[in-house]
Order: C-alpha cells, then structure tokens, then sequence
C-alpha cells in the first residue's frame, strides 16, 4: 500500500498544483494547448425543460417513473417544474426539498442576479443525473487517463511502458472521477450555476469524490453506444472500476449528489449581450474605433484608447488601510520565491517550469501583479540586502533635497538626457500639487566597456559614489528578476498559441478538428490542465509538444536579452543611445491635509498619482513600508493593495516563527569574509511587485493586460517612499515576430502590425493621443 500511496499522493499534488490556479479554462482540442485567460464555458448539449418526475431513491438510485400520487415514490415539492429541470437523459435539482427555489437561468437575462435573495435561494446543494453519450464522457475519460499516465510513467525508470496491477484502478479511478466533475461542471454552466468554491488552502480539496457524492453508475457498451445492461447500475466509480471492468473510453451514465453550487457570476460579455441583445451599440462603438471590454484589441492604437478607457472607469473612491481589498485565500494571490523565476530553474528539457508558469500567469492575467520573495522565505540575503541599502539611499535623498535648499534647487528639471537615443530618455526632477507627488527620473549610463554612471549628475553629487553603486546594482538585481518575469510570460503565450509548431502538425490539428468527436463541454478548466491538456496522440507528438515549448521559451529569453533595455550594450543594435531607456525613479507621495480637515480625517486616503497604464514590459515596484500601491484587480473587480498583503503574508510567516509580527525589521545571519555576523533588515526589503505594461500585453497577444493602478496615500499620515523601475524597450532595435514569437499565423493582429517596427515607433503608438504631437 505504500507503493500506491506514494505514486498517487505525486500525482495529486502534481494536479493540485494545476488545480490551484483555477484561472484559465482552455477548450479542449486536438493538441490540447493552454488558454490564459477567463473563458465562458461552452457546450454542445442542452437541459430542456423536464417534465414532473420523481428522482426515485430506491435500490441503486434508479429513476422511477410515476404512477400517482397514490405512488409511495411521489414527492409533490421535487415534481414541481421549478424543482428539477431537465429531459430524462440529464436533469438537475435541489438536493433537499426544502428551500428548492428557482435553478439559475440559462439565457443571458434569466442570470442576472436581481438581489441578494436571489442569490441565497439558489445557491446550495444539487442533485444531477447525467447521460454519458451527451456529454462524452468516453472521449473525455480516455485523454484524462493517457494523460495522468504519462505523468505517472516518470516516476519510474525509463523505459517503463505500464505500471504495475495495483496502481492501475487507481488511475482509472482517478480519470473517471475527473470525468464527471467537468460532465457535471458543464451542466451547472448551461443552468447559469458554477462549482462553489471549496477551501483554496487545502491542496488535497480536489481529491476524488470530494466534488459530490457519485452513485447510480451505468456503463455504455463501446460499440452499440447502449447501456450494456439495463438492471446493472453501480453504486460508485468504484464499484465500476472493480465489479464492472469500467476501462478508460468508456461512456458512462451517473446521478451525483449534493454538489455544492452557486449562481455564476456574469462577466462583461454576457452583461453587454443582455444590454444589448441586437449588437447595434457594439456595430456604433466598432465604427467609431471603440474596443469594448468583451473584445481583443487589434492594433497599437486600439490598445492605447483602451488602457486610456480603462483607467477612466476604474473607481476613483479610495478606502481606509482597514478596509481596503488585500487579496484573498486563492493561488493567484501567493508570494513566489525569486529563485523559481530563474533560466536554470526550467526544466532539464528546456521548456519552463508548469507550476511557476501557471502561478505566473494566475497572478498577472487575473490581478495585475505579481510580488515575488527576494528572500525565497527568509533564506537568501542576497537580493534582500541590496534593495535594503537602495531603501537606505532613498530616504537620504528626500530628507538632503528637504533640509538643503540649495541641493534642491541643483536638481534640473525634467529634459532629455545628452547623448539618449530617443527623445523619450528623460531625466530630471518634478513636484506636483504643493509636493504632495515628487519624483527624480533618473537613467543609467552605458559604455561599451561595461561601465555605468547614472545621470542626472546633479543627483550623483547628492548622494555620492557610494549611493550610485547602490542605485546601480539595485537597477540590475531588479532588472534581472522583471526579465525573468517577462520571459515566463512570454513563453505562455508562445505555448499557448501553438507558435512554434511544425506546419504539418498545424495542418493535423485542422483536420483533427472538423472530425474529432472529442467533447467540447466545458473546456477543461486549469484545473486539470497538466493531467488533460497535453492529449499527446504518440511519442512523437509528445516530442513535437516538447520541442515547441522548449522554442518558446528560447525565444522568450532572445527576446527579453535584445528588446528589454536593461541598461547593458547589445551589440545587435546599432542605433542604441549611451543613455537606457528604462527609468528608475525615486519617488514621494504625501497627503498633507488641510487646515479644514476634521480630526478623524487622518484615516482617509486620497489620491495622490490619478489611475493609469505604463508603456513597460513590467513596472518593477519594490515593496514600500508605507502602503499606497493600488492596482485595479480585475478578478474581484476593486482595488488591490499588494503592499498590504505582503505585510500580512510576513506577519503570518513570524508568528509561524516563532516572532513577534509588529516588527519592522528581522534579523538574519550573513557571512563576510568566512565570518558570520547578525545584521537587520527591513521586513518589505524582502519583496517587490511586478505589474504589467503595455508593451507585455503586447507581447502576450492580449493575454495579459496591463495593469491600470494608482498611488493613494492617507492624510496628514506619514510618507510614501518609492523606488520603481519601468522596464521598458531598447529604442533602436527593430521587432522581429518570427524570431521571438514564431509563427505569423498565430501572432495575430496586433502583433504582426509591430512586425519591422522599431520598439521607438511602437512606444509612441502606444501613447494617449494628448501625449502626440
């Protein structure tokens, strides 16, 4: 039992990983490749009206039809047409009798909820009965089992073709189990319900038979596509698995019971399509070249509007540090060590790292930001230590211009810095709104030879040599980690997109298309991903698969080394400035108040820096001690303030130390010279977050969109201090779809409008039309 333990705890874990970033629900299709972003779900079956019956629970669960009401089986509260819906084959109702209400709509206007009533009457427990021809759960249950057997194969020595006797009902069991859960999640979706959520901290809440109570099984000869007997009906997958020899390919029928499910909530194009069911708004809003929510971007131009539209109608409210949105239990809201982000922590085939790319992804498709541990949880000094001394320089910069007038006032103001390569290379410093927002923009200088100074020099002169090396190796450490972000994100869409697979495979793929019978359900969710969504036909698919995505993260790292301007000479650009484009900009934001503010005031917050996008591949924001940071979530619809939640996540991890959480600092141990000495730290040293810029979604074919966010800060309260790297474009260098991102085919619109422009003629596209001249 060890044995079997040992194989099926990897392979659940290795789900659970997937499972945990319930972002993404790619359609299954030939090739079954990976979709970032949220998707409706889709199917080919619908649950008509159902006539009155009885769910009968006699011996097995059979159905029973009724006779009377005389019938010992006739229950007049499950008989009402509002109780159970459905067409013999598939229906749904409420477990328990009690508190039925009305099932969730399945038209765009019967789903909308009108009230929290509404909700609380639907959401609940279900029963389900459902047909396995309809929903095909033989197909499906035969890529669900080839798949977790190709992971399972791994864990033995090479070569090894089939595993042992004891483990396979286990596989099976497992692969018909995923089966049904997605059977039963398309049924929940075409009746405007989903899955509730279960705890998101658990990793084994996805484990068999933790979705629903599974009984009634009937199993579906493979040839005649009939039920094989009639009066033989399983009360369990196991049962089927063990007593009737179930193999994987196999439809099968079964009634499930007390699934936990609530109203799905409506996203924006099922909101728009219920505003307007004739599309004639949409028809006006594409003749004036608006892009609506709903849909994809198709040009740099229509990008620009749209981070403009969207930053216009996120909230303007602020909230108090108290009630402000910190992210919740869910996987995309995790901190990820720096050390999982690294080329050498790929896989030894080249391709990236599963779970890190799917955490990737989760945190910046559906929340706008990543925060990443420098520390990887308190082990390295390393990145941790550096950011501390750039803290350090920081606030010794703001407290010399603050008491020295005349340091002040040597500080130019913003211009074009000598010798850039792009009028957009500014430098300088500038102070808003009677100092409640200042900022020195400052730019590293390259020499072929690899050294660097940083301009403006007035600012060296502040701070001295020792504070610019600081700033320097700060700049590099956080560009180091911006890059490897983008190279993930990168690599996911490349994979995505299929953009590096062979021609003949493409060709396979169509025609496997228009003759599969392969259920388009639900597409699978993420939740299986790894274990449904490779759906490799041989080995040398397997290979193919293998060698595109070891292409796209090449490719990604080609691009993220020559397009990413991270302050080093490319040899391979030719019209480069000695000046980088990628500011470092230290900044200060304060709320100073006003006489007329009432004493309970000092609470609020106000906006300090107003709501938009950057023109980066990612804004790199070290975490700050003050919070401020607010990034519009587009998962929960609000703001959210990482910086909080990295404060939570530190005080949760020293009281799980053994620490006191109310301190600022921690102390770690660090060798110097072979000696070991005690040194303090800055708790928020230890983390930085990562946002998204125009330029990634871009480069990830709309799939990640740049983060709209803000800058709030709490009146009359204490300073926000600042230190964030725009990681942005090398300005001569020309865009080369082919080469970065594979196939024109599968680049799209939007990317192949970019192919032969210089990353110069792309940033300017990308601008507000106020900011062109």
């Amino acid at each position: 039992m060890k044995l079997l333990s040992f194989h099926l705890h990897y392979v659940l874990i290795f789900v659970s990983v997937a499972t945990s970033q319930g972002f993404i629900s790619p359609a299954i299709r030939d090739g079954g490749r990976r979709a970032f972003t949220k998707r409706t779900i889709t199917t080919t079956t619908q649950i008509e009206a159902y006539p009155p019956r009885k769910n009968g629970r006699g011996q097995g669960g059979k159905n029973k039809p009724n006779k009377s009401e005389d019938d010992d089986n006739y229950d007049p509260i499950l008989d009402e047409p509002s109780g159970r819906r459905g067409d013999g084959r598939n229906w749904i109702e409420k477990s328990s009798p009690i508190g039925i209400g009305k099932l969730g709509g399945s038209t765009p206007d019967s789903s909308i909820p009108t009230s929290k009533q509404k909700d609380a009457e639907a959401d609940g427990n279900y029963d389900l009965g459902m047909n396995g021809i309809s929903f095909q759960t033989g197909a499906l249950s035969t890529r669900m089992y080839d798949a977790l057997m190709s992971v399972a194969l791994k864990r033995f020595p090479p070569g090894t073709t089939s595993l042992p006797s004891e483990l396979e009902d286990v596989y099976k069991l497992y692969a018909m189990d995923i089966t049904a859960k997605e059977a039963v999640k398309a049924a929940l979706d075409q009746n405007g319900m989903e899955l509730a959520s279960m705890n998101q901290d658990d990793p084994t809440n996805e484990d068999e038979g933790m979705w629903g109570d599974v009984e009634s099984v009937q199993l579906i000869d493979m040839e005649t596509g009939k039920v094989e007997n009639e009066n033989e009906i399983y009360e369990s997958l196991d049962d089927a698995v063990e007593k009737g020899d179930w193999v994987p390919g196999q439809s099968f029928n079964f009634i499930v019971r007390n699934v936990s499910a609530k109203l799905k909530e409506m996203d924006i194009s099922d909101l728009l399509t219920a505003l307007d069911p004739e599309g004639s708004y949409r028809e006006q809003a594409k003749e004036k070249g608006i892009t609506l929510p709903d849909e994809d971007v198709v040009g740099l131009k229509e990008l620009g509007k749209d981070c403009e539209r969207r930053a216009k109608v996120a909230p303007w409210e602020t909230q108090t540090n108290d009630s402000v949105y910190k992210g919740d239990s869910s996987k995309g809201y995790n901190i990820i060590n720096r050390s999982d982000l690294l080329v050498d922590s790929r896989n030894r085939d080249g391709t990236e790292n599963t779970p890190t790319l799917l955490h990737v992804m989760d945190a910046l498709v559906n929340h706008g930001c990543l925060i990443v541990d420098l520390s990887d949880g308190g082990i390295s000094s390393l990145g941790w230590n550096q950011i501390s001394q750039m803290w350090e320089e920081s606030n010794k910069f703001f407290d010399t211009i603050e008491n020295d007038e005349n340091a002040m006032n040597s500080l130019p103001k913003m211009e074009v810095a000598e010798g850039a390569g792009s009028p957009n290379a500014v430098v300088g410093f500038a102070s808003y709104s009677d100092a409640s927002m200042q900022f020195l923009e400052t730019r590293i200088i390259r020499e072929k030879d690899g050294s660097k100074d940083v301009v403006p020099a007035e600012f060296s002169a502040i701070v001295g040599t020792d504070g610019v090396n600081t700033f320097i190796d700060a700049f590099s450490f956080m560009t180091d980690v911006g890059k490897d972000v983008v190279r993930i994100a990168v690599a996911a869409a490349n994979m995505e997109y299929d953009a590096f697979l062979g021609h003949d495979t493409d060709e396979k793929s169509i025609e496997n298309e228009n003759s599969s019978d392969l259920p388009f359900i639900s597409g699978l969710t993420f939740e299986e991903a790894e274990v449904s969504g490779i759906g490799f036909d041989n080995e040398s698919d397997e290979d193919e698969y293998v060698a595109a995505d070891r292409l796209s993260s090449e490719a990604a790292l080609n691009m993220v080394e020559e397009l990413i301007d991270d302050s080093t000479h490319f040899e391979g650009n030719m019209n480069q400035g000695a000046v980088s484009m990628s500011p470092h900009r230290i900044c200060k934001y304060v709320d100073r108040g006003k006489p007329t503010d009432k004493k309970n005031d000092d609470k609020k917050q106000k906006e300090t820096f107003g709501a938009h996008t950057d023109t980066s591949f990612v804004t790199i924001v070290p975490v700050a001690s003050v919070s401020g940071l607010e990034i519009f979530d587009e998962s929960a619809n609000k703001w959210f303030r990482p910086e909080l939640l990295a404060r939570m996540k530190w005080e949760k991890e020293a009281e799980e130390r053994g620490l006191d959480p109310s301190l600022q600092t921690e102390t770690i141990v660090k060798v110097e010279d072979g000696e070991e000495k005690e040194i303090s730290l800055p708790w928020h040293a230890r983390y930085m977050c990562m946002m998204p810029g125009e330029l990634l979604q871009v480069c990830t074919r709309n799939e990640i969109p740049a983060a709209v966010h803000r800058v709030v800060s709490k009146t009359n309260g204490k300073a926000r201090i600042s230190s964030p790297v725009l990681l942005r474009a090398r300005a001569g260098i020309v865009m080369d779809v082919k080469k970065y991102f594979g196939k024109k085919e599968a680049a799209g619109s939007l990317m192949n409008e970019c192919d032969g422009m210089s990353m110069q003629e792309i940033h300017d596209t990308l601008q507000p039309s106020s900011y062109r001249s």
